[in-house]
């Protein structure tokens, strides 16, 4: 009997003799059917026992609901059984925080079970492992479905629809479209996959968009990792040609090809510079561009009640964005996030978070490329901008003429508005010092004064709403030419 790749970690760590396993997943029954079949494969077989405070142990010695509500008598039958065997207590963790008695019989455990064949297998979503039990206790971080197994799970339910689903698929709009449902659950993807063909009768290449969709909506209830659409193109991005230019020489980095050719995978970028020039919009132009999905975290809400404990929200973190790799990791105005690391009141745990993160950045395997903004370069420490940790810093300028000329054009045909070159020309020279974001408001007051007075928009609308602002560079002059100071011998010009 093949086991699933996934279990492979598993059984390594049974067949040496380990007593303690702790099982981090959501997917209590993929995890147990897998548990069942590496039960079966080892030499000699084992039983299997499966508990939960709610129904006690499925067999035991007076029958099925043995050790029911129990913690401890469950821990005993593992103890107290000859045979060899797998003991799964479901949702344990809840236990090791508030059960000293628990805790000190698994400790007891520790010991009895040694060299008996005996391995108590802790089945939790959440990491709970008290300080006195972290030298005796092995965690296995299960994974997600790959993409062999998701394969599996799409033929099955083509299958079991009685359907021939999958025969319009070409070999590589297939892979595609199995590569898509990466990071989803065994469950979720079932349900995705039956819900599809429910709606369409069949799979088909388009059908990425509904399941990018429905990982949007299951990504919502993380509240920190968020599912970004790759609605953005590099033709919105006005100027920045310095990295539009990176971008494509790039596009290929992630491919088999390039592995071949001796490239590594691209880590990352951070893109520093004046606020409004385009930072946030040029990420999402280039998950668009190199065709992968976008996340974003919210470092803030690490440290929010949401996720339970900062070590936890962000390790669930990482291992959400890992599973949907390649992707990029979009980590807006980083030195916020930063902020939030320094400033937490439990100094120690946050000292091991940060350094955590900054180590998963330098050493991650998974293809995820991260892509973080900053808009005051100085409050990130040295070891965040250290070499290794993103390929290439850029800094962001103030648009010149030419590409204040390019975003006036983009921002009027979005609103299905046309000028002269002329006119177009004329903009440009005027807003000499205004940032993107402030051309794009200039157009949307003009529009405004139009409609207001229901006519056409009038070039002179614009020319009004530009001199009645006072733009950043003038604002904020000494805070621009610190930063364009800094820039100067330590980033890349992205303009």
């Amino acid at each position: 009997m093949l086991l699933p790749s996934p279990m492979e970690s598993v059984r390594i760590h049974v067949e040496a003799d380990y007593p303690l396993m702790y099982i981090l997943t959501y997917e209590e029954s993929r995890v147990q059917a897998h548990l069942t079949m590496l039960a079966a494969t080892l030499q000699p077989a084992r039983n299997i026992y499966i508990w939960s405070t709610t129904e006690g142990y499925n067999d035991g010695p007076d029958g099925p609901g043995y050790a029911l509500g129990d913690p401890v008598a469950a821990i005993d039958l593992a103890i107290e059984t000859v045979d060899a065997g797998l003991f799964i207590l479901k949702d344990f963790h809840a236990y090791l925080k508030a059960r000293p008695d628990v805790v000190r019989r698994l400790r007891d455990a520790h010991s009895l079970l040694k060299g008996t064949g005996k391995t108590i297998l802790i089945l939790a979503p959440i990491l709970t492992i008290p300080p006195e039990m972290e030298k005796q206790i092995t965690i296995v971080d299960y994974p997600l479905p790959d993409m062999v197994e998701i394969g599996e799970i799409l033929a099955d339910t083509v299958e079991t629809r009685n359907m021939h689903a999958l025969d319009n698929l070409n070999a590589q709009d297939s892979e595609a479209l199995i590569r898509s449902f990466l990071g989803l659950t065994a469950e979720e993807t079932s349900a995705v996959a039956g819900k599809i063909l429910a709606t369409r009768g069949t799979f088909e290449i388009s059908a990425i968009e509904e399941v990018i969709e429905e990982k949007r909506q299951l990504l919502r209830k993380s509240e920190i990792v968020e599912f970004v659409p790759n609605t953005i193109r590099m033709r919105h991005v006005g100027g920045l040609n310095n990295f539009k230019k990176w971008a494509k020489i790039r596009a290929r980095g992630f491919t088999k090809e390039a592995r071949d050719f001796g490239l590594p995978v691209p880590k990352g970028i951070l893109i520093t510079g004046i606020s409004g020039c385009g930072k946030s919009l040029v990420i999402q132009a280039l998950a668009a561009h190199w065709r992968l999905p976008l996340m974003r975290l919210d470092m803030g809400r690490i440290f929010s009640d949401f996720g339970g404990s900062p070590e936890e929200s962000l390790r669930r973190a990482i291992l959400t964005v890992e599973a949907v790799a390649p992707a990029v990791l979009w980590i807006d105005e980083i030195e916020m996030g930063i902020s939030v690391f320094s400033d937490s009141v439990e100094s120690g745990s946050t000292s091991r978070i940060f350094a955590s993160f900054l180590t998963w950045m330098q050493e991650k395997k998974a293809p995820v490329f991260t892509a973080a903004t900053a808009n005051d370069i100085d409050r990130l420490p040295p070891e965040m901008i250290r070499k290794g940790r993103f390929d290439e810093i850029f800094f962001v300028d103030l648009p010149d003429y030419a590409e204040r000329a390019e975003i006036f054009r983009i921002h009027l045909e979005k609103r299905g508005k046309k000028a002269s070159t002329v006119s177009i020309e004329g903009l440009a020279k005027s807003a000499g010092g205004y940032t993107g974001a402030e051309i794009e408001t200039a157009i949307i007051s003009g529009l405004y004064a139009a409609f207001s007075e229901h006519r056409e928009l009038e070039i002179s609308d614009i020319y009004r709403a530009l001199n009645a602002m006072v733009p950043l560079s003038v604002t904020m002059k000494e805070e621009i030419t610190k930063t364009k100071r800094w820039a100067d011998n330590r980033a890349v010009r992205a303009n």
